[in-house]
């Protein structure tokens, strides 16, 4: 039988390949995404982490960036244990009108209630744990709880100091002054079907990832590019998204700062088409 003989047939929605082919579409919220980063050049996500926030403050935190300029919000540390995480994200979602994403740290952090989940694999690194095995266990979560996955590779750049997410990675970041080592991890993960790549410094990163590793990436990929860590001000945010990125995040930042006006100006200097 040749490949012809299926065009035109139904498909069964009850078949295991359908389930499967439904489950790898762009979902709603990826969409949504997608269409307003279209729509405003650049988005601004703010990372709430559990790890260093009571219920109360990570409230409070996610109502001001979604007051202030925010396009969605996401969840995510190290260390977060998940007893606690249905119920907070269940309480986030009351309280704002944005996407909450789950930046996960693992497998073990994969809980419903979230729009979407990242689903990360880390690249840049050589440690099987994080290129395939802790996918293997979220993946069959992720599946039977019905959650929207976004495919995201995920490069770990160097940012002037060890970060939490090298050590429990156990991985080395890619160097800063190599833009063509992101390059090439960003095209072989975009062979293997992911759509979207964070370029991380890492949370409180001294220094944000080199503008040159997102400028080779945009011109070398379609993939949607996040990037994160070390971005304290204004101006550099607006670097980045000149680069080429799409998604600028910042997180430990507003664990110090509790300031609106800085918000809304992250927010005029990233959404570069208003």
């Amino acid at each position: 039988m040749t490949s012809g003989a299926f065009v035109g047939k139904r498909r069964n929605k009850n078949s295991p390949l359908s389930y499967i082919s439904d489950m790898l579409q762009i979902g709603k919220t990826e969409s949504a995404l997608n269409a307003a980063i279209e729509k405003r050049g650049a988005l601004f996500a703010v990372l709430l982490d559990p790890d260093t926030s009571d219920d109360t403050a990570l409230l409070k935190a996610g109502s001001m960036a979604a007051e202030n300029g925010a396009d969605l919000l996401l969840v995510g540390g190290s260390f977060m244990g998940n007893f606690k995480l249905p119920d907070q994200v269940a309480a986030l979602k009351k309280e704002v009108s944005l996407p909450v994403v789950l930046f996960p740290g693992g497998a073990s952090q994969v809980v419903p209630g979230f729009d979407a989940v990242l689903f990360i694999t880390l690249v840049s690194g050589r440690n099987p744990n994080y290129l395939i095995d802790e996918q293997v266990r979220g993946g069959v979560l992720i599946r039977s709880l019905g959650m929207e996955a976004i495919p995201t590779a995920y490069e770990l750049i160097n940012s002037g100091k060890p970060t939490a997410v090298e050590y429990i990675s156990n991985t080395s970041p890619i160097p800063a002054d190599k833009p063509k080592l992101s390059m090439v991890h960003s095209i072989a993960a975009e062979l293997m079907g992911m759509r979207y790549v964070y370029l991380e410094a890492g949370s409180g990163a001294e220094l944000p990832v080199p503008v040159e590793h997102i400028a080779y990436t945009r011109k070398a990929t379609q993939m949607k590019i996040i990037t994160g860590g070390g971005i304290r001000e204004p101006e550099t945010a607006h670097a980045r998204v000149a680069a080429g990125a799409q998604i600028i995040v910042t997180g430990t930042l507003w664990e110090k700062v509790k300031d609106p006006v800085l918000l809304q100006e992250f927010a005029a200097s990233i959404h570069v088409k208003g």
